[in-house]
Formats: structure tokens, sequence, C-alpha cells
């Protein structure tokens, strides 16, 4: 099957019951992990690939592997770049191949993210690639636990529906990332989605929604998530944490061989992705 689309996977998922997960992938094993879960389970999935991966191990490597994951799967994957920061980011990556990019502009006032996304729109249109904006600031986990930054504070950074509408209308882009509750990196599931500001969003815009920070978001409301208008959901810190006890765990048990103790992470990463992709009711969807 060939690479899908943000937007192809998305639209099938805005006309049923279900939502679609975006694993964050930072090496060969986080891949083979996930791809072996949404193959088996025939799970439409979006492979990730996150500035801070991209610093470790380079945008054309990771590209290259997701790209042959894709192409030699039988079920829809997009090979996703994501929280691009900056049109060249954005240009190398649709020039290797990936079929979705991501600009977050999300930290910058609203008319400068107008025009930096309309951009790297009118650039993706040309080579068929769909892409994904953010309205709105999640925050970080780290900061809420230190204190720097309270429940009250980061609820004023949450998604104005009438941002979200004129944002979408002056882009164009296939997906909308918004911040009604989650935050990245949180650790437990402990995030207190606002579902009234969420539903004023969806009334409020036309193209499926994204939560980012989905490790923090409660098994429960994946569920109404899904039938507010939310499609994409980021998992990134819930995987690291699973391929981190599968590497500990063979370590502890004394294996000696360095790829045996990978493939523990490996399958760490494999549960984790089955687990998801139940939650998000997203098997056999392909």
């Amino acid at each position: 099957m060939s690479i899908a689309t943000l937007k192809e996977v998305l639209d099938k998922a805005v006309r049923a019951d279900y939502g679609v997960a975006a694993f964050n992938v930072h090496n060969l094993e986080f891949m083979q992990g996930v791809m072996q879960a949404a193959e088996e389970m025939l799970s439409p999935t979006i492979l990730a690939i996150a500035p801070r991966s991209i610093e470790h191990a380079g945008l054309d490597a990771l590209g290259a592997l997701a790209r042959i994951h894709a192409e030699r799967s039988r079920i829809p994957v997009v090979v996703h770049l994501d929280h691009g920061k900056d049109l060249d980011t954005v240009r190398r990556s649709i020039a290797l191949g990936f079929s979705s990019v991501m600009f977050d502009g999300s930290r910058l006032p609203l008319e400068e993210n107008i025009l930096k996304t309309r951009e790297i729109v009118e650039v993706a249109r040309r080579g068929g690639v769909s892409v994904e904006g953010e309205i709105g600031i999640m925050g970080k986990f780290d900061d809420l636990a230190s204190g720097s930054l309270t429940i009250t504070e980061l609820r004023t950074h949450f998604t104005k529906p009438e941002d979200a509408k004129r944002f979408v209308e002056e882009t164009g882009v296939d997906a909308l990332a918004v911040a009604v509750g989650t935050v990245h990196q949180m650790p437990l599931q402990e995030a207190q989605i606002d579902f009234q500001r969420l539903r004023d969003i969806q009334e409020a815009v036309p193209v499926p929604l994204v939560f980012h920070g989905c490790t923090g978001l409660k098994n429960e409301d994946y569920q109404r998530a899904y039938r507010s208008g939310v499609k994409k959901f980021n998992i990134g810190t819930r995987l690291i944490k699973a391929f981190q006890q599968g590497l500990l765990h063979a370590i502890e048990k004394g294996e000696r061989s360095v790829l045996a103790c990978l493939k523990a992470g490996s399958g760490g990463v494999y549960e984790t992705t089955k687990d998801r992709i139940q939650v998000v009711n997203s098997a056999h969807q392909a």
C-alpha cells in the first residue's frame, strides 16, 4: 500500500466512530514496535517524527526508515513531521517524501502564525502533502509540577473558537491541533479537558481536530474526544516509558546482548501501541 496522507486517514475517521493514534518514533526499534502492532490490528497509523528525534538521528535517516516501513505495509501509514518550527525543515521533509507536516506556530502572534502556516500550506499543496497547524498553547507537565505554571494560567492559553475559525479559513490547513487541557509530557492520566470549549471549537471549524500530550488523557476521555471532533491523538511519553521499562527488565534479568535488550524495548512499544489502538477504537479500520 502506498503512503497515506493525513487528510486521507483523518477524513475517513471523521465519517466513523474512531480516532487515529500518532506515535512519536525515535529510532528503528520504536518503528518496529508500532508497525507490528498496527499491522496485526489492521489499524491506520501515523509515524510522527519530532524535533528531538531529528536532533538525535537526523531527518534524512528517520524519514527514510519511516518511508520504508510505510511502503512495505498493508495498512495506511502517514509519515508525519511533528512540531516543525521552520519552513526549511518543512521543505526538507516534503522533499524526503513525508506525506504530512505540522507547522507549530502556536507561540507566535496569531497574525504571524497565520501568515507562516499559509505559506507552508501553499508549499505542501504542490507536493500533495497534508498540513497540521496549531492554535493555543498547551504547556509542559514539568511547568505544572514545579508550580511555575498553574492550571488557571494554563486555561488562559486555551484555544479560542473564534481564533480557530479564522486560522482554518485563512490558512487552509487539513487538521488543527488545539489546547483544551492536555499538556506535553504528562506521565499520569490526569488531564482535565474542557469539553465545552472543545465542542465550541468543533462547531467553529470544518477540519478534524488534534490532541497533543495524550499520555495524560484519561481512557474514558478518548471516546468523548473523538466523538467531539478530535481524530488525531499524539502519543509520545507513554511509548518512551514502555521502551525504557522493556530495556531495564532485560538488563535486570542479566541479558548481555545489546540486540536482545533493544528487542525487549521494542516489545514494550508494541504492547503499548496495541493498547492505544484499542482505546482510540481504530482496529480493523485500515
